[in-house]
Parts: structure tokens; sequence; C-alpha cells
């Protein structure tokens, strides 16, 4: 098992055989440079806990954005496709690899059977996945505060 994985927010508070069991659900990915993780407008089906490697979050040229707009760059312990998982929505942003790395991969289907089978370890990691999106919420928020004051 990735150390980043065993480590992480997903699995923290979770018991040694609970986080192997989630590990022998997913599987773990090579990715190269400019690879599309996820794809904007597209339907997505997998959440990605990021081992290693640099990956790109950005809203794509399309009518009526004259280019790119870069939202943010994830690295090792991040999470992708979190929204899809919870809201079930189509992603509005792509993610890419900006360098080779490894990617631990879940479906969405395979991973909310495994929560519900076990009504603790899916309390667990739920609010797990919660804690991760209110941190990265209030980071954003202190973004916006330092470029709007």
């Amino acid at each position: 098992m990735h150390e980043t994985f065993a480590d992480h927010w997903l699995t923290q508070g979770l018991p040694d055989d609970a986080k192997s069991a989630l590990y022998d659900i997913g599987d773990v990915v090579d990715v190269s440079p400019d690879d599309t993780i996820i794809e904007a407008d597209e339907p997505n089906q997998f959440m990605y806990l990021l081992l290693e490697g640099a990956y790109k979050v950005y809203l794509p040229k399309r009518p009526g954005r004259d280019h790119a707009r870069t939202l943010g760059h994830r690295g090792p312990g991040d999470l992708l496709g979190e929204y899809s998982f919870v809201d079930s929505f189509q992603p509005t942003a792509r993610v890419t690899a900006s360098t080779s790395g490894l990617m631990f991969r879940v479906g969405h289907k395979m991973f909310r059977k495994w929560l519900d089978s076990d009504a603790d370890i899916g309390s667990i990691v739920y609010r797990n996945i919660l804690s991760y999106l209110v941190v990265r919420l209030r980071a954003q928020d202190e973004e916006l505060a330092c470029l709007l004051f």
C-alpha cells in the first residue's frame, strides 16, 4: 500500500483492514505528462487520490471564454473527482497531468457500494471527504480575500 494512501485524509480513522479493503477495490494508475484525468462536461465515474506527481485543474477554452483559466494545481494527497462522487454531476473543469505521476483510482459505484456495506466505515469516510472539501474551500476563501482586499 502506498504511504500517501495510508496516511491520507480519506483514510484517517479507518482500521488497517478497512484501508486494505478500500485499496483492493481500486487500482493504482501510472500517468504521463499531459494525460487527461478528468474532462470537462464529460461524465466522470472515478475518484482519484493523487499519490505522486503534479496536476493542473482548469476551465478549458470554449465559446464565450477566450482562453483556458487555471483554477489550481494539485499534488500528492489531493483528491480529484470527489465533486462528481458527491453530487453525480459532470465536471466543469479539466484535469491534466503536469508531470509523470501515480494515482489511486476507485470507481464511484464500487466506492459507494463499499461505503454502504458498513455504516461505521461509511460515516468515517464521508466525514473525511467533507473535512477535505471544507479545508479546500477555506483555502480558496483566503486566496480570494487576498485578491479582493
